[in-house]
């Protein structure tokens, strides 16, 4: 799991840009390779830094690792460059590969745009950061050089492409943390559309050889464990313990296809308990991470059920807590402590 502190070490070794079209039927295109890294100063590699640390981490950004039937030869490439120190000629012959791989999976719905591939660092660690960018309408890109020692200007990518607009709709890193194959830290992300699971999967997943960390089923249900834990644990006061716990059950039960513990976090958690909570859902191995969200494993602790009296008072108890009441023929009575009172 690529954590904010692992995000913070980063740092950009070598750069490099493809033009990748996209793919109509009707017409010949091919991708439009360069031959030379792209020298950046301290400053435009702060532009990078920033871009791809912005998208990393956030809200649509998901931990994957690699798939175990991959479509593409990405994980390959991954694995190879990675697994000892590189010269730039076999970083350019790696970049290459990995814009070929983008075009041969493009159609002619998919959006064009400039594959940039950068050979990264986080601490002692190799890694490989990939972003596809989106090109803005009738930005014209241009190689400078001759023949077998084309460039992209980033001076121009600075001006046209890299702007406050731009969209980075679609981005991974890798980090290798061991010398096994399966030994990385992997997130991406698709920032294009509402950011589900399913988006990413659909497209650049593929591309990129992998599948995401976990099941949906498995980190809805870690998540509000560990949610649950916390606000057992760390909130004393009985209101705010009670407001978070229906925040839980609201997120969880709404029609949205994802769970993003950061925005959650944003929305509606105190701000005193933000950071503790950060903490407690790190300590507990839960990723900050958008995930899919599937209840099926939590299901019947969502539900609830409502005892309704002759006197119009009601009773509302977790399904799987349903013990802790009993009916009787003229009583309802409940075998649970007291917390709060609401007035209402």
């Amino acid at each position: 799991m690529i954590t904010a502190a692992d995000l913070a070490r980063l740092k950009i070794k070598r750069t490099i840009f493809h033009d990748v079209p996209n793919r109509p039927k009707i017409l010949e295109t091919k991708v439009i390779l360069a031959d030379l890294e792209t020298k950046i100063d301290v400053g435009k590699a702060k532009i990078l830094y920033d871009r791809i640390t912005q998208v990393l981490g956030s809200k649509h950004a998901y931990t994957m690792h690699f798939s175990p039937a991959p479509a593409t030869k990405v994980p390959d490439e991954v694995r190879a460059f990675t697994s000892k120190d590189r010269t730039t000629e076999e970083f350019i012959s790696m970049s290459r590969e990995l814009a070929n791989y983008l075009f041969a999976q493009h159609t002619g719905a998919t959006s064009p745009g400039l594959l940039c591939v950068m050979e990264v660092a986080v601490g002692q660690k190799r890694g490989i950061a990939v972003l596809k960018l989106e090109r803005q309408e009738g930005a014209e890109i241009k190689f400078s050089g001759e023949e077998g020692k084309r460039v992209f200007d980033f001076d121009v990518l600075e001006n046209l492409i890299l702007t406050d607009k731009t969209r980075l709709f679609k981005s991974a890193l890798f980090v290798r943390t061991a010398p096994g194959d399966d030994d990385f830290d992997s997130h991406g992300c698709d920032s294009q559309g509402p950011g589900t699971s399913e988006d990413v999967a659909r497209f650049w997943l593929t591309y990129l050889g992998c599948q995401l960390a976990e099941e949906p089923r498995v980190s809805t249900r870690k998540w509000f464990d560990a949610s649950l834990a916390f606000a057992n644990e760390e909130i004393g006061d009985p209101v705010q313990m009670n407001d978070f716990y229906e925040h839980i059950h609201s997120e969880l039960k709404s029609n949205r296809k994802n769970v993003s513990p950061k925005q959650f976090i944003e929305d509606y958690v105190p701000a005193p308990l933000r950071v503790p909570y950060k903490k407690f859902l790190e300590e507990h191995r839960v990723s900050l991470q958008a995930f899919g969200k599937d209840i099926s494993e939590i299901k019947t602790r969502l539900r609830k059920k409502a005892f309704h009296t002759s006197h119009g008072i009601s009773v509302t108890v977790p399904e799987e807590e349903e013990n802790l009441v009993k009916v009787k023929a003229d009583q309802i009575v409940v075998h649970d402590n007291l917390v709060s009172v609401d007035h209402k």
